[in-house]
């Protein structure tokens, strides 16, 4: 197989969620170009819908008019999705809104007491199915200002509480061990917010007035640019260009094990958009050496892990991840996907001490690959089984549309 080309990818899914719930509250209208076309996208747009939001998705230029959300008539149905439950739960707390979350299976079955515990310190009524959904959350009372060290490093976990503390009494200080994704952060503050850092300290003051609209093209996921970048590196004569992708350094860290693995990336026309970085990056077929990835990476590549245990599978040695017990509260046990599928394949890999152990070498046997449900799952064996025998079977397809509905199309649309 040889890839080779030029990528547009659809926008990042992280982003995108946030320029979709916080123009909802905003004043005027905002345009977001570049959506993410994610099947999770479409449960946060059908969420704030259902709380009265003036979204308008019928062009490729999205318009959302600000307004002031209403108490939902209906239980709020996140589907898969773990952002939309986890951020949704905290802007509508600082609106002041009573609600009702539920989600699909896989969903219900994630923990939601990492973000139950911050809400009820700050005033909210909640009752759910002994921490998991459905959930019910009364904030019609307002939310108090927290002081809180959030004891798992989670994105989702910060971003409902700063969300939630936009609406509190007094400015709010939370503090994360290890720094995560901060895109929250970024848009509140270009939006007109006030959010500071200061060491590991986040204060978060209370909104004064409106948020202000947004204008925003949003760069190219990258954690989908990942799957690709593993599909260039790993087969023979292949290069490929992927355009516009975002370079926030809480999201690119898989980049950084790329290069130690010693991968072939270069990056290009670097610019700024809406307070984030972005770039062309371009992958070329690499010779790999095996690494060992500290526990303090891994929040910066969570999202990743599964395409990076792929490539370690093709590496020259044993690539150790510390530290990833995160992996196991994602859509599926991701660890437990990944070694399944991994020893499936012929490739010797196993978990100790919460460490992925993957010894490196090449897959022997075509396997059909079990899903689990999971959409990253899915597309990382997916990338090995074409790399090694140039087809591929799944147990579950459509779960790809979670994320990259267009996966299979672009990929037959750069490789040879």
């Amino acid at each position: 197989m040889k890839v080779n080309g030029v990528l547009n990818l659809p926008g990042d899914k992280s982003i995108s969620h946030r320029a979709i719930m916080l123009s909802s509250i905003a004043k005027g209208k905002s345009y977001i170009r570049n959506l993410n076309d994610g099947a999770d996208l479409q449960s946060t747009i059908s969420v704030l819908k259902a709380c009265g939001a003036k979204i308008d998705n019928s062009n490729k230029s999205i318009i959302v008019e600000g307004v002031s959300l209403i108490d939902p008539k209906v239980n709020l149905d996140c589907g898969n999705s773990g952002t939309t439950t986890r951020l949704i739960s905290g802007l509508l707390c600082s609106q002041k809104l009573d609600f009702v979350l539920t989600g699909d299976n896989s969903l219900s079955l994630r923990p939601m007491k990492r973000i139950i515990i911050p809400l009820k310190k700050m005033g909210c009524d909640i009752s759910s199915n002994n921490n998991l959904l459905p959930m019910r959350i009364n904030a019609k009372g307002g939310t108090q200002s927290i002081n809180y060290k959030i004891p798992v490093a989670s994105a989702q976990v910060k971003s409902c509480i700063l969300l939630a503390a936009l609406g509190a009494d007094k400015p709010s200080i939370i503090r994360e061990n290890i720094v995560t994704r901060n895109h929250t952060e970024v848009m509140l503050n270009n939006m007109g917010a006030s959010v500071s850092q200061k060491d590991n300290n986040i204060i978060v003051k209370p909104l004064k007035n409106k948020l202000n609209p947004i204008d925003v093209t949003i760069p190219s996921d990258p954690s989908s640019a990942a799957f690709f970048a593993a599909l260039s590196v790993l087969n023979n004569n292949s290069e490929l260009k992927i355009n516009n992708v975002l370079l926030n350094k809480t999201r690119i860290g898989f980049i950084d094990v790329l290069k130690k693995m010693n991968c072939n990336i270069s990056i290009n026309n670097n610019q700024s958009n809406n307070g984030e970085e972005t770039g062309d990056i371009s992958f070329r077929t690499s010779k790999l050496n095996s690494v060992e990835v500290g526990s303090k990476l891994i929040p910066a590549i969570i999202d990743e892990i599964p395409i990076l245990a792929v490539v370690a599978a093709y590496s020259n040695g044993t690539t150790v991840f510390r530290g990833v017990e995160e992996l196991k509260y994602k859509e599926c046990d991701r660890l437990h996907a990944i070694i399944h599928n991994l020893n499936a394949f012929g490739i010797n890999a196993y978990e100790k001490e919460n460490s992925l152990f993957i010894e490196g070498g090449k897959p022997k046997n075509l396997s059909k690959i079990t899903t689990f449900h999971d959409h990253r799952i899915a597309m990382a064996f997916t990338i090995l089984s074409l790399t090694s025998f140039g087809k591929y079977r799944l147990d579950n397809k459509s779960c790809i549309d979670i994320s990259l509905p267009n996966f299979f199309n672009l990929i037959d649309g750069v490789s040879k």
